[in-house]
């Protein structure tokens, strides 16, 4: 015991434990406060008026309930669908919503689902264009590659060949030639026009080849010979380069059809893989969609065969109803003659008895009011007394606590003046010493002085400390004492409420004794109207025994008709589904065409472009024609240049003598040249190729669109076959629609012919 109370008092005194009640009683204020304010107050004001209205809404419906399940009871003989009828408004106003409901959540699952699907398509084709341009690119790309290693290697070729050249013509130029003299004349220069000079040259060369083999070389022949073959190369180089260009141009051009040709047979392609796809799903729809018209059909004949049943059970229906009719007309005419004694009598006993129903209602409604303000009364008097208890001993708590605090710091602050005191006299037993011992150790003193005035300090700041926490703590007793001086006020008035409570409890209960006698009083007149009530019943149940018999028929025809009625609701709901799956599959089958039109109008669209393209290619490859056969002339009539000057070379051996690699520079520079045609012709036949491959393709693609009109064609007489069908269907949902109507028409007459009589005087 002695442990357990020491661990209360630790948990108790404990810092954490006191910060935790001070921020509980904060709170507890704060609540109040909050509680206190006018606008927590009107919003309780409000709640409880609320409250009691819901409250006087469900006693009334309560009230009405059982009114209304008395009223039931009683006349359960004519009134036995008189609660569906109550609850149909409420149930097709529910089903009304949900249907709006249905429908507009349908319509934004379509139109989320249509879009899906247009981003997908969008999507699609955009992966395609960028799939095929990447292949271009990848294509080109490789191309060029190819190009320029093959410029690297060509330019390497050149720069050898240049360097070989350079090194012949140092050659040429340092060697010396053979000594021998010149008739005197200026040489002719090797240009074009040597041809036409040459037969006037050959006339006269016969007189002097003795004397020119004799004679010497000038300089100046030298020169203008050299002049000459720096001409020509010079002009042959301008050629060679203006050729480069040109060549360039047409690579380039040649890699962009290039491009585009790979571009577009990537395309053909993806196109060709959509386009099988489609077909092989427009045949699976085409299938699935003839089969689906099957089993309509059949379904169409199986009604028709029902339906015909239908009206030849509504006939007989008819019939019975008509027998049963008359029977229930002689029925009637005995039941009203019985009827008019005993109707005076019942009403003034069914009056009477409601009024004292209705009066024991009321007695028995305000008892329970009375005891449930009771109950609640108890409830909050016995939960204030528990709030004010634990508020109480908490605050004795809090008092113990402070006393103990205040006692401890009162025993440290006399402590501390003790302490105090005593350093006092030692500083003065100090400064005397100090003063006799000032001469012989003034260091030592001063060290000591400064000690004991650092300890002082020390000591003046914890005392300093102590004196804050004292006036702390008395604040806090204050402000305790404060809160122990207004929970006693609110206990006093707490004490004036319970009083106030105890007398309404006890006139509630004076009240209650009072009703309670008036309720047996009643009670008494109601057992007599009972005995009176339960004479007229004994009298009247031989006349039920009779009227029953005939109801049992009457429950059993209803019975029949009406079974035969819902099993002709639920055939029209199956065909009215049938026909909203048909009407479904027509506009799935429309949607699809549409779409196919556009398809077909896109693969012409691309079809018109091809053949653009093809025939922008053929006039480029008419143009190049056109170049080719323009370097075949230029380098025929080159060719020719140059054998009229080989000819004239080598029948006039005086001329001037040509360097020894002219002629295989010139070989070299014609096998570049053919070289450069024939690549020029391969190009060529590789266009023709391409320009036949999209003729092909365009061939293709036009008996594709040709197949494709055809199924559209199919698609629209299917089309015209559901149509049709739709609306055979409409006409026999028309009739279904006439029957059920009428066969309604003959259930009311049916049901009214027995509540046409006045009302029994029994029920």
């Amino acid at each position: 015991m002695s442990l357990r109370f020491f661990c209360v008092t630790q948990v108790e005194h404990h810092p954490r434990v006191a910060k935790y009640a001070m921020e509980n009683h904060s709170l507890r204020e704060e609540n109040r406060r909050l509680r206190l304010l006018e606008p927590v107050k009107r919003a309780q004001e409000v709640d409880a008026q609320t409250i009691a209205m819901l409250e006087k809404a469900f006693f009334e419906v309560s009230g009405t309930e059982k009114v209304e399940k008395n009223q039931v009871v009683d006349l359960s003989g004519q009134q036995a669908f008189s609660p569906k009828a109550a609850k149909e408004p409420h149930s097709l106003a529910n089903t009304e919503k949900l249907k709006a409901q249905l429908l507009q959540t349908q319509t934004e699952l379509n139109n989320s689902k249509q879009e899906y699907e247009e981003y997908k398509e969008l999507t699609r084709k955009r992966q395609l264009e960028l799939e095929s341009e990447l292949q271009s690119l990848q294509k080109a790309n490789l191309n060029l590659e190819n190009l320029l290693e093959a410029t690297k290697v060509c330019k390497r070729q050149e720069v050898s060949q240049l360097n070989k050249i350079h090194a012949e013509t140092l050659k040429i130029i340092t060697t010396p030639t053979k000594t021998y003299q010149l008739w005197s004349r200026s040489a002719p220069k090797l240009s074009p026009e040597m041809g036409s000079l040459g037969s006037a040259h050959t006339q006269n060369s016969s007189r002097f080849d003795n004397d020119i083999l004799n004679e010497p070389l000038p300089p100046e022949m030298n020169e203008q010979a050299f002049e000459a073959i720096s001409e020509e190369l010079r002009i042959v180089q301008e050629q060679m380069s203006a050729l480069q260009v040109k060549l360039d141009e047409e690579e380039h051009k040649n890699l962009k059809l290039q491009q585009r040709i790979d571009k577009l047979e990537h395309h053909s392609t993806q196109v060709q893989e959509l386009f099988s796809s489609e077909r092989a799903d427009w045949t699976q729809q085409q299938q699935e969609h003839l089969s689906q018209l099957s089993g309509l059909e059949k379904q169409l004949q199986d009604t028709q065969t029902k339906n015909d049943f239908l009206k030849s059970e509504v006939h007989d229906l008819r019939v019975v109803l008509h027998s049963a009719d008359k029977e229930l007309s002689s029925v009637k005419l005995e039941y009203s003659s019985f009827k008019e004694s005993q109707e005076k009598e019942l009403s003034d006993l069914s009056e009477r008895h409601l009024h004292v129903q209705l009066q024991l209602e009321n007695v028995r409604l305000e008892n329970e009011k009375l005891l449930e303000s009771k109950a609640c009364l108890q409830d909050s008097y016995e939960n204030l007394q528990e709030v004010m208890k634990y508020e109480i001993d908490q605050l004795s708590k809090n008092l113990q606590n402070c006393k103990k605090e205040n006692e401890t710091l009162k025993s440290d602050l006399n402590n501390l003046m003790e302490l105090f005191e005593a350093e006092k006299e030692r500083n003065n037993k100090l400064l005397l010493q100090f003063e006799e011992d000032k001469e012989n150790s003034s260091k030592e003193i001063l060290d000591v002085l400064e000690a004991v005035r650092q300890e002082k300090q020390k000591e003046m700041a914890k005392c300093e400390q102590q004196m804050a926490k004292v006036q702390r703590l008395e604040e806090s007793l204050c402000a305790t004492e404060k809160v122990i001086h207004s929970l006693e006020k609110s206990r006093d008035a707490d004490k004036e409420a319970v009083a106030n409570l105890r007398s309404q409890v006890q006139e509630l209960r004076a009240s209650v004794c009072e009703k309670t006698e008036t309720i047996d009083t009643l009670q008494q007149e109601l057992k007599d109207v009972t005995c009176k009530y339960n004479s007229a019943l004994g009298d009247k149940e031989e006349s039920k025994v009779l009227i029953k018999r005939q109801e049992v028929e009457i429950l059993d025809l209803k019975e029949t008709l009406r079974l035969r009625i819902i099993s002709e609701d639920i055939e029209r709901d199956m065909l009215c589904e049938d026909l909203a799956h048909a009407t479904e599959q027509l506009n799935m089958l429309t949607e699809a065409s549409k779409k196919h039109s556009g398809l077909l109008q896109s693969a012409q669209e691309e079809l018109t472009r091809k053949e653009a393209m093809i025939q922008e290619l053929q006039h480029q490859l008419n143009q190049k024609k056109e170049e080719v056969e323009q370097k075949k002339n230029e380098y025929n009539f080159k060719m020719r240049q140059l054998g009229h000057v080989m000819d004239s070379a080598a029948e006039y051996p005086q001329s001037p003598k040509t360097p020894p690699h002219f002629q295989t520079h010139l070989a070299k520079l014609l096998e570049t040249q053919e070289q450069e045609i024939e690549d020029g012709r391969a190009s060529k036949i590789s266009l023709q190729r391409l320009v036949t491959k999209l003729n092909e393709d365009r061939e293709i693609k036009n008996a594709e669109i040709l197949r494709m009109k055809e199924q559209l064609s199919e698609m629209e007489n299917l089309r015209l076959d559901a149509q049709q069908l739709r609306e055979e269907n409409w006409l026999l949902q028309g009739q279904l629609d006439d029957i059920r109507k009428h066969k309604d028409g003959r259930c009311e007459t049916a049901a009214a012919a027995p509540r046409a009589g006045p009302r029994p005087a029994w029920v």
